[in-house]
């Protein structure tokens, strides 16, 4: 079941190109060729973030001279971070992934000392809202019990504060167990980078135009990201993201996750656990996606016709959402994410 969030003027998905391959999505190192297409500006190889696995087999089918590798964000910036890492020696032309990763590249790499690896970030070539997804009895009962909180309103810090506790002490049945919450590794994964933001913009209620900083992080806070990073039904890490151990293992795993709304578009609908399943909004907050050229390499254009069709076959829109100001996340700057993520691994 789906809670709707109102768009205005948005471009319908293509349902049938929106399939999303397990194998891909959920590992790293895969990879596609070019198709006969329209064509391009010479070869070019890309490297796409794992979430963008579809989006780029699309590119590839579209222009025949694109070929791609798949690979979790935070791998594709420890390799652009090395000090290793030569421009003129790589291998692959661009990298297409989420924001803020080209940026936290160029940060960590300015904290080194080390020269520019990446040249411009393009233009947002697409976006997509982030979800919470649950089982639907569950979910209900941790926003609306739990949390006492409406649909569709920022639950996060919420979830935070009861992750790990046993349900029958918060207002679930005991046979729940505890309460499980989470997203997908920030570190490796963009999308899970992305929700970290969103999570600790709400503890901080940083919506509506209010700001957060590094100097606001306490022992409270570390505390409360302890308990998501901690947050674990214990199942194998070869079963991939949270929403792929949710559709596999159902009530034996998560009570909520967080994913990209294309994602979980994708997984949910026309799954065998789409009527058991919710997929809802928290605090409202845009993924991204952008190309980056490797520094002195060429980047094909992609916001012509062609590459934005393919985009929108693979599931992509660029809507306008109409959002109540107060739910918006304000925006994150690179150098609190990488803030966020340092403080996640302390707490993890």
């Amino acid at each position: 079941m789906r809670r709707l969030l109102a768009v205005v003027g948005a471009v319908a998905m293509i349902g049938a190109a929106v399939l999303v391959r397990d194998g891909v999505l959920d590992g790293a190192g895969s990879g596609g060729g070019g198709g006969s297409g329209a064509g391009g500006d010479g070869p070019t190889r890309l490297i796409c973030a794992t979430e963008l696995a579809d989006a780029c087999q699309a590119l590839a089918d579209e222009d025949g001279d694109v070929t791609f590798d798949v690979q979790p964000a935070g791998d594709t910036a420890e390799l652009l971070t090395e000090a290793a890492f030569d421009p003129a020696d790589a291998d692959f032309d661009a990298w297409l992934t989420l924001q803020p990763w080209p940026a936290l590249v160029e940060l960590r790499r300015e904290l080194a000392q080390r020269g520019p690896a990446l040249g411009e970030t393009s233009d947002v070539l697409a976006t997509s809202p982030l979800d919470v997804i649950g089982p639907t009895e569950r979910l209900d009962t941790l926003v609306g019990t739990v949390c006492d909180a409406e649909p569709e309103t920022p639950v996060w810090r919420c979830f935070g504060d009861n992750a790990g506790a046993d349900w029958d002490d918060v207002g679930g049945e005991s046979g729940w167990g505890r309460v499980e919450v989470g997203f997908a590794d920030p570190t490796e994964s963009a999308t899970g980078l992305l929700i970290l933001g969103q999570a600790s913009a709400e503890y901080f209620g940083a919506l509506g135009g209010e700001s957060f900083a590094r100097n606001d992080f306490d022992a409270a806070f570390s505390s409360w990201l302890r308990a998501i990073a901690d947050s674990s039904p214990n199942l194998p890490s070869t079963a991939g993201t949270p929403l792929s151990q949710l559709l596999q293992y159902g009530l034996a795993s998560w009570d909520a996750v967080g994913d990209l709304d294309w994602t979980a578009d994708a997984r949910v609908q026309g799954s065998r656990d789409e009527d058991s399943l919710t997929v809802t909004y928290s605090s409202f907050m845009l993924a991204e996606v952008v190309a980056v050229p490797v520094r002195g390499h060429g980047l094909p254009d992609l916001s012509g016709g062609g590459p934005r069709n393919a985009l929108l076959d693979a599931g992509f829109t660029n809507p306008t959402y109409d959002i109540e100001p107060s739910r918006s996340v304000s925006p994150i700057n690179p150098g609190l994410y990488q803030a966020l993520l340092e403080e996640w691994e302390l707490a993890s």
